[in-house]
């Protein structure tokens, strides 16, 4: 099985994996509302396509290779968060043929609490307010961690999550 490649414990950024109450977060879905820790299903690993505030220092960066690894890395479920109401996320997705699953965070710290630490690399490095980016979760036993969280633009994430062409 291959291993989540991120995050490199010793970069800048997070110092090591941030252990999350995941009671604490609560989405609502296709299922009801949910946990953060129940976004996993039966996966070891989850990565969370959401708006997010950019936190990023202009030298950490992320390159395209590494995230598009993550995003394959077997066991891994991905899925989108948005803070609009569900039954408006779930509209969208249907019109738009989605085949991801979505979940609102409306009402909740979600993004607030895990802001982007890294950029996609030639991204401006300046932070410029929320951004679309990618945080990565990994469960360890009863322990869910925070890994990663880099600002990535919407049509960079279709590239490499294999649903758009370069």
């Amino acid at each position: 099985m291959t291993e989540l490649v991120l995050p490199d414990v010793v970069r800048s950024g997070v110092s090591r994996p941030r252990e999350v109450r995941t009671s604490a977060y609560w989405f609502t879905g296709p299922e009801g509302r949910v946990s953060l820790g129940e976004l996993f299903g039966d996966r070891r690993r989850l990565v969370v396509q959401h708006a997010m505030p950019d936190r990023s220092p202009g030298e950490a960066v992320a390159d395209r290779e590494e995230i598009a690894a993550a995003l394959r890395a077997g066991g891994t479920r991905l899925v989108l968060v948005s803070a609009a109401p569900y039954e408006k996320l779930a509209q969208y997705g249907r019109h738009l043929g989605w085949d991801l699953p979505v979940y609102s965070a409306a009402g909740t710290a979600f993004a607030a609490d895990f802001p982007a630490q890294r950029r996609l690399a030639g991204l401006a490095p300046e932070p410029r307010g929320e951004e679309p980016g990618l945080t990565f979760f990994e469960r360890r036993g009863r322990f869910v961690h925070h890994l990663d969280s880099i600002v990535l633009p919407y049509l960079d994430f279709l590239v490499l999550a294999g649903v758009a062409d370069a």
